[in-house]
């Protein structure tokens, strides 16, 4: 009992959940040592029962499938973040230059903290040349009301996106919107909006020569704004 519970808490998040380091942990520290006290209460139980030993196998087995099926269950991926759709009002639009220098300030105090990957050369040339040619904007809104979407993960319903349901905020925050999206004609001061917002980890994943990143959104450390998308409409209903 304890080598199958370790085997399952071990094996079993490293397939189903690969993105989780610290998942065999759970064979480690939890599985595998209850399978051992679970399999020496069994042994007792069996043995005072006056059980044989063919039985004692069948109870083996059916508690080793047992901890086996429930292991797994517990390692199946939960819902991951998708984005959120939110309803804001516009406060104030400007062109993504104005926030480069204070993103560059930024940069410079968590590269002078690294030391274990340097930093590409000319970058801060290179940030300042993109928000100048860059005809995207960046929009400062009030944010009224969002509502959080997930992506299920589980075997039968990946893919499937649910919604937490509206919160009231009121939160100041800026997001950077794209050029083909709109620029700040598109975003006068006291228009109320609904829009998506779409959890992005990309940025997390791309090689040492993009430190530090060179999207620009990435870079001013800024969310994008974007349209609702069509399967997302639902969710944008009152």
């Amino acid at each position: 009992m304890g080598g199958t519970g370790f085997a399952a808490g071990f094996l079993g998040p490293l397939v189903l959940t690969p993105e989780a380091n610290q998942g065999p942990l759970l064979g480690i520290f939890i599985t595998g040592p209850l399978g051992v006290l679970l399999g020496l209460v069994l042994f007792g139980v069996t043995r005072g029962l006056g059980l044989t030993a063919k039985r004692q196998w069948q109870v083996l087995k059916t508690f080793a499938v047992v901890i086996v099926a429930a292991t797994l269950y517990v390692c199946l991926p939960g819902p991951a973040l998708h984005g959120e759709i939110v309803d804001a009002e516009v406060e104030r639009c400007g062109p993504p230059s104005e926030r480069v220098d204070k993103a560059i300030g930024d940069w410079e105090k968590r590269v002078a903290k690294v030391t274990w990957s340097p930093a590409r050369s000319g970058w801060q040339a290179y940030a300042r040349r993109s928000a100048q040619e860059d005809n995207g904007a960046v929009v400062g809104v009030l944010v009224l009301r969002r509502n959080t979407l997930y992506e299920q993960r589980k075997p039968w319903n990946k893919g499937d996106i649910t919604a937490r349901g509206w919160k009231d905020v009121n939160k100041r925050q800026s997001y950077y919107v794209s050029d083909p999206v709109g620029s700040c004609a598109d975003y006068p001061a006291g228009k109320r909006l609904v829009r998506f917002v779409s959890y992005d980890v990309s940025a997390l994943n791309r090689h040492a020569v993009e430190w530090p990143p060179t999207k620009l959104s990435d870079f001013l450390d800024l969310q994008v704004l974007g349209p609702v998308r069509e399967e997302h409409r639902k969710f944008a209903e009152n």
